[in-house]
C-alpha cells in the first residue's frame, strides 16, 4: 500500500444528526493519481461523565485502487452510542463505487451501498445504479465537477407511528444531480464544496438534498484542522423525524 493515513478525529459537534440516506462521497475522494493503493482509516471518540455518562465511538475506512483505466473506492464506516447505559445511535454503512475514464474528463461511474441507522428507523437500506461524471473546470486553484446518474433503493424501516403513511418496505428508483467544487485558497487552506439533488424518478415533490462544505488548514507537522458544515433535507421523512438537518463540526486530525 503506496499510502496509508491514520486519522484521529477529535470532533466538538455543535450540532448533530446525520442523515439516513445520502452520503457526500466527493468528500471522500483520494486526491492521488498515482497508481496503486492508498487508504485511510478514522476512529472517533467521545466521552462525558459526570452530570451525563455518554460514550460515542465511531470507525471508518477507506480503499482506494488507482489505475489508469478503473478507479475503485471502498468506504466502510460504523457509528453507536451509550447515553447512561442505553444504547441511543446505532449506524453502519459500506459503499464500492468505481469510476472508468473514457475520454478526456469524461467517465462512467457504478456504485453499490448497504447502510442502516436506527436513528431514523431505517433497518435497512441497499441500493446500486450508475451514471456519468464530468470534470469541467481543472486548474492548480479551483476544479469543478458534475455528476449524474439513477439508482434502484430498498428500504426498510421500523417503528413507525400508527399514524404514518410512510411504507415500512419500499423499492424506489431515484436520480442523482451533484455540483462539486475544490478551492485551494493556500499551500496549507483547501476548501471543497459539495451539493446533491436527488428526487424519485417520478416524482420530484419527494426529494432529498444534502450541502456540505469542508474546511481543511494544515497546522505544524501532520496536524490539520478540519472544519465541516452540513445540510441535509429529506421531503418526506418517517412521521416523528425532522425534515431538515445541520451539522457544525470542527476537529483535529493527525495524518503520516
Amino acid at each position: 500500500m503506496r499510502y496509508l493515513y491514520l486519522l484521529v478525529l477529535l470532533p466538538l459537534a455543535l450540532a448533530s444528526g446525520h442523515s439516513a440516506a445520502q452520503v457526500n462521497i466527493e468528500a471522500l475522494r483520494g486526491d492521488t493519481d498515482a497508481a496503486g493503493f492508498s487508504g485511510a482509516l478514522a476512529l472517533n471518540l467521545e466521552m462525558h461523565t459526570g452530570n451525563t455518562d455518554l460514550k460515542e465511538i465511531g470507525l471508518e475506512g477507506r480503499l482506494d485502487f488507482d489505475h489508469p483505466r478503473v478507479h475503485t473506492f471502498l468506504l466502510a464506516r460504523n457509528d453507536f452510542g451509550w447515553e447512561q447505559g442505553e444504547r441511543f445511535a446505532d449506524e453502519g454503512l459500506i459503499h464500492l463505487r468505481q469510476h472508468y475514464p473514457l475520454h478526456g474528463r469524461f467517465g462512467i461511474e457504478a456504485f453499490t451501498q448497504y447502510n442502516y441507522d436506527t436513528t431514523y428507523r431505517l433497518d435497512a437500506r441497499a441500493l446500486a445504479g450508475g451514471g456519468l461524471r464530468f470534470h469541467l473546470v481543472e486548474s492548480e486553484v479551483f476544479q469543478l465537477w458534475e455528476g449524474a446518474s439513477a439508482f434502484v433503493e430498498h428500504e426498510r424501516l421500523s417503528e413507525l407511528m400508527p399514524t404514518d403513511d410512510h411504507p415500512d418496505n419500499a423499492t424506489v428508483v431515484r436520480w442523482s444531480h451533484y455540483l462539486s467544487s475544490r478551492i485551494a485558497v493556500n499551500d496549507r487552506v483547501v476548501s471543497t464544496c459539495t451539493v446533491y439533488f436527488q428526487p424519485l424518478w417520478n416524482e420530484i415533490g419527494d426529494t432529498r438534498i444534502l450541502g456540505e462544505l469542508n474546511l481543511e488548514i494544515d497546522l505544524a507537522g501532520p496536524l490539520v484542522l478540519a472544519l465541516n458544515f452540513v445540510t441535509r433535507y429529506d421531503s418526506r421523512p418517517p412521521e416523528g423525524v425532522s425534515k431538515l438537518d445541520t451539522v457544525l463540526e470542527n476537529g483535529l486530525a493527525v495524518t503520516f
